[in-house]
């Protein structure tokens, strides 16, 4: 059972590992010293709400039909393996970094936390990965496995913003080296190649099952 609850840290650390707007955001708050706890707290909170939304909210409702369920099988194992393509690409990408301008004011708490609920909710990416990814790799689970995966994810999410926000002077160093996002590309490749094999599996043997009743 473990080993469910360890595969959820490693999808959710390969889906959070990527440059994207949110971390950015999260990066340069901590660089500023900018309520960093809260804005790291409100990450994890969406997080929470909505990883659980997919793992049992629409991954539920959708696993009831065997259509829904084959139509997300297929969808979520295209992405993901797009998602690995494209990681795939930017590792052999070697000019990739991170640049920040650490130039800038303090804002207040209401308006930084407004500023962090927009960035993560009005990114439709979040919710690829949230809803439909995530309720697309819970379908094969039992209630009991998924919350495992589910406790893994959210382990995942609050170690993952609390080290970026807190540690994030040297994560900012250390991302400028390119070398560093070669690593992290690779190992996102295999993690979404392997998710990928994984989905496209279940799709087709419940297929075959829908196939056979006929």
């Amino acid at each position: 059972m473990m080993e469910i609850y360890l595969q959820g840290l490693l999808i959710a650390f390969s889906l959070f590992a990527t440059i994207g707007a949110q971390n950015m955001f999260v990066i340069k708050q901590g660089i500023l010293k900018n309520h960093i706890f809260w804005v790291c707290a409100t990450c994890i909170i969406c997080d929470i709400v909505l990883v659980n939304i997919g793992i049992f909210g629409v991954g539920e409702f959708i696993a009831k039909n065997k259509i829904f369920t084959i139509l997300l099988g297929i969808i979520g194992a295209l992405f993901v393996l797009s998602y690995g393509i494209l990681s795939l690409r930017a590792a052999f990408n070697a000019n990739q970094h991170l640049e920040l301008n650490t130039k800038g004011h303090k804002t207040s708490l209401t308006k930084i936390i407004a500023q962090t609920l927009a960035i993560t909710l009005l990114n439709p990416h979040v919710y690829l990965d949230t809803i439909l990814i995530l309720g697309a790799i819970a379908l094969p689970f039992n209630i009991n496995e998924k919350l495992l995966l589910s406790g893994g994810i959210i382990s995942a999410s609050c170690l993952w913003f609390l080290c970026l926000g807190f540690a994030a002077h040297k994560a900012s160093v250390l991302f400028k080296n390119p070398k560093s996002w070669v690593i992290l590309n690779s190992f996102t490749t295999l993690v979404m190649f392997a998710l990928a094999y994984m989905l496209a599996k279940f799709t087709w043997e419940e297929l075959q099952v829908v196939l056979d009743s006929i």
